[in-house]
């Protein structure tokens, strides 16, 4: 297998495209086209359980937040993270609140370097409306694990393209 081969899928996916295309253009009976329109789905669904398999495979052989670079095309990451659910937002908030109102004071001369204001908003860096951000939550030294049910490890391969 070589990077060419996809090449030419995707070469032949995009002539597949323009077919379509042209074959809408050429107006076509709804149930003709919704039956090509079915199949059409049926080969997405193949070929997302191709890319999930192969993905799978790929990321057996790359280590946990490793990032290898396709050269002049992007990079490849694999990172994991548990299910988390059931959390304990209003203890978790507290701490977090807590953490950050220590950090806001300088050491050296006891000075409080942030408003209030200011550290209840610095806490949108370590949650979202509707997750909370378990690496920012990390950085400042909290485990958020425990303040959730955590589940099953889950493993996910990100293919980034080159910046241009």
């Amino acid at each position: 297998m070589t990077p060419e081969r996809i090449d030419e899928v995707r070469l032949y996916l995009l002539n597949l495209s323009r077919e379509l295309t042209q074959y809408i253009e050429g107006k076509p009976e709804a149930q003709d086209a919704c039956a090509i329109l079915f199949e059409l789905n049926m080969a997405k669904r193949d070929l997302a359980a191709i890319y999930d398999d192969f993905s799978m495979l790929v990321g057996n052989m790359i280590d946990n937040n490793e990032e290898v670079k396709i050269a002049g095309k992007g990079l490849i990451e694999k990172k994991s993270s548990y299910d988390r659910r059931a959390w304990q937002h209003k203890d978790l908030a507290s701490a977090v609140a807590s953490k950050l109102a220590r950090m806001a004071i300088d050491m050296d001369t006891g000075e409080v370097t942030k408003t209030p204001e200011e550290v209840a908003i610095q806490i949108l860096d370590y949650v979202q409306p509707s997750y909370w951000r378990v690496k920012e939550l990390s950085n400042i030294g909290i485990n958020a694990d425990n303040y959730c049910e955590t589940g099953e490890l889950k493993t996910s391969i990100i293919v980034r393209k080159e910046a241009k």
